[in-house]
């Protein structure tokens, strides 16, 4: 590698178990970076395969697609380049990160604190390319303060993580202060490229951060968006260091929220794609608030989202929204189940919308946005971790701003959420707490999936747990 050194920062959102799709995403990428003059382009982790489950990633299948998909990309002209896929040795299922050069295999690195299901490979040392020496890390490593020391200690010269790190409350700040532990520790430069994408009750912003070894910081990219940037490095007194480019400047606590809900939401319908959007539509603010979320991530297409209204009182809001709705009327079958069982009459109403939104959308494999239960496997539920102040703020924060990929009107207009949640309602008399408690937790299992923002160790397990920045 020579002086200046450019490398490239790709940040995309790789499909789910989409080798084939994705190797094409990345010769593009690699194309684009030898157009610019990059010498290495650094890709997301699970950048091939998509970020599996270990049964997927350990599938014979599955493997031989990746493998399939690799080849070209090995044996193609380019600059060097970084690829993310799980890879099988010897019995052992690892997350892996390889780099292609000179029209091969360069080198590969497995992480050493992987997600549960993955075995761990073994301590990292440098990886040489030309003259750099570069200290990959894949995955949690770098997180674990002894992973980037062994890798400045056996000579390493710049500090790479290639991670997966999960929107939580904080977090900008949290991996940032990590970052610059890793920084002073070593007085190494390090480029933190994180994954874009959502799967399960995760989203993760694709950002990338570079901080030079006296803890200045060279680049910033926006959150939740897809980018590509070209940095150039050139030698100070026997160390690298990044020229500055503008920093993407921090995005306020709702517009995260927001963006990482369209971004979980969008993932979520990809996997069932292409089925239609069903929304559900009545008066409660709730509802209102992810009708409008389902807006901004998909748009108003009649052809793709089918909006229906299960009162009246909510056509006004389905037209601040822009959606063409259809009326679901239930009135026969309350009239029916009414008088079939007349003790449940006045409790029916709710249970027989959910039964009929939930089998329109098995009927027509749709993907429904719901604000509780529902028996659907596309179901999700996007409000289901954020409190009723949380939801406050969400809904003041978008009837005055919106994101600039976003869909939906610049003024939805939502009806305010309480702050509080209003008192539960009792059908038995003289239960306890706890009996209350225990009545109540088939709920949380019945529930469908939804975004999580509670701080967490990155959903490791205790005994598997990386330490988290």
């Amino acid at each position: 590698m020579h002086d200046p050194l450019r490398i490239a920062l790709a940040s995309f959102n790789p499909r789910m178990a989409a080798p084939e799709a994705n190797a094409a995403e990345l010769a593009a990428l690699r194309a684009r970076a030898a157009d610019a003059g990059a010498d290495l382009l650094l890709t997301p982790v699970h950048s091939l395969s998509g970020a599996v489950p270990p049964a997927v990633a350990g599938d014979a299948a599955f493997a031989a697609a990746c493998e399939t998909a690799l080849a070209p990309l090995a044996t193609a002209d380019g600059p060097a380049m970084t690829v993310g896929l799980p890879w099988r040795e010897h019995g052992r299922l690892h997350e892996s990160v390889v780099v292609l050069a000179e029209g091969g295999l360069r080198g590969r690195r497995t992480a050493h604190h992987p997600r549960p299901g993955f075995d761990p490979g073994p301590v990292p040392g440098p990886l040489a390319l030309g003259d750099l020496r570069l200290g990959l890390m894949p995955g949690a490593d770098w997180r674990n303060p002894a992973i980037p020391e062994t890798l400045a200690e056996t000579g390493a010269e710049i500090l790479v993580a290639l991670d997966s790190l999960p929107e939580e409350t904080d977090s900008p700040e949290r991996i940032l202060q990590a970052a610059l532990s890793r920084v002073v520790e070593n007085g190494l430069p390090l480029v933190l490229l994180n994954r874009l994408g959502a799967e399960e009750e995760s989203a993760h912003d694709g950002a990338a951060l570079v901080l030079n070894a006296d803890r200045s910081p060279a680049l910033r990219t926006p959150s939740f968006a897809e980018s590509f940037t070209v940095t150039e490095w050139r030698q100070e007194g026997g160390a690298w260091r990044c020229a500055s480019s503008p920093l993407s400047a921090p995005m306020e606590w709702e517009e995260r929220l927001w963006r990482a809900l369209l971004l979980a939401l969008r993932d979520h319908a990809l996997r069932f794609a292409p089925a239609p959007i069903l929304i559900a539509l009545d008066d409660d603010p709730a509802t209102a608030l992810t009708a409008a979320l389902a807006v901004d991530a998909f748009g108003t297409d009649s052809i793709r989202v089918r909006a229906f209204l299960l009162q009246e009182a909510a056509a006004p809001l389905a037209s601040r929204l822009g959606l063409a709705s259809s009326i679901l009327d239930l009135g026969p079958a309350l009239e029916c189940l009414g008088n079939a069982l007349p003790p449940a009459a006045p409790f029916l109403r709710n249970p027989l919308r959910r039964l009929a939104m939930d089998v329109l959308s098995q009927a027509g494999q749709g993907v429904q946005p719901v604000n509780g239960f529902s028996a659907c496997s596309a179901a999700f539920f996007p409000l289901r971790y954020l409190s009723p102040a949380q939801c406050r703020r969400l809904a003041e924060w978008r009837n005055a701003a919106r994101p600039p990929d976003a869909l939906g009107p610049e003024y939805p207009f939502l009806p305010l959420p309480a702050e509080e949640p209003a008192p539960a309602e009792r059908h038995e008399s003289g239960l306890t707490l706890w009996q209350s408690l225990v009545r109540a937790d088939y709920k949380r299992r019945l529930l469908p999936p939804g975004l999580n923002i509670a701080p967490r160790a990155f959903g490791h397990a205790e005994k598997d747990r990386a330490q988290a920045p």
